[in-house]
């Protein structure tokens, strides 16, 4: 009986123990990335681990806020940088679904603004083969409505 009870009173001791002990080490970490050394450390270990980066990513995609912070970051950054801005057109255009969402949502931008729709058509017509298609469908389009 002796021992069951020191084996309990020990079980229940180890439990508390264990219980401080991770909310120590929690509050700990918290406490630790105050420091802009420590975040930064943090930050670089994410960044050179591709596993823990990509865990990031899944777990910022889980969130509205986050999707939309990293995309307002990623644009802001794009229209600075050529590179970027490059890697980000190659991204789109690697994606159909991705490239007609994103040209059906700046079509109506492109046509409110006359010095965007002058430089839109200056480039469509830079791609013969795009002016071509487009000049088809518009008299496709004619000869329907002549039909009817």
């Amino acid at each position: 009986m002796k021992t069951t009870i020191k084996m309990a009173v020990g079980l229940v001791l180890a439990t508390f123990i264990l219980s401080a002990c991770s909310q120590k080490q929690e509050s700990a970490i918290k406490d630790r990335l105050k420091d802009p050394s420590q975040q930064e450390e943090v930050l670089t270990l994410m960044t050179e681990d591709h596993e823990l980066g990509k865990k990031y990513i899944t777990k910022m995609m889980d969130s509205d806020h986050d999707t939309g912070m990293m995309v307002d970051e990623l644009v802001k950054a794009a229209a600075n940088d050529t590179i970027l801005a490059g890697k980000l057109s190659d991204m789109i255009t690697r994606y159909p679904d991705l490239m007609l969402l994103t040209t059906h949502h700046f079509m109506p931008i492109i046509a409110n603004d006359s010095l965007l729709s002058d430089t839109f058509c200056d480039h469509t017509l830079e791609h013969e083969n795009l002016a071509k298609a487009m000049h088809e469908k518009m008299e496709y389009k004619k000869s329907l409505e002549l039909n009817h």
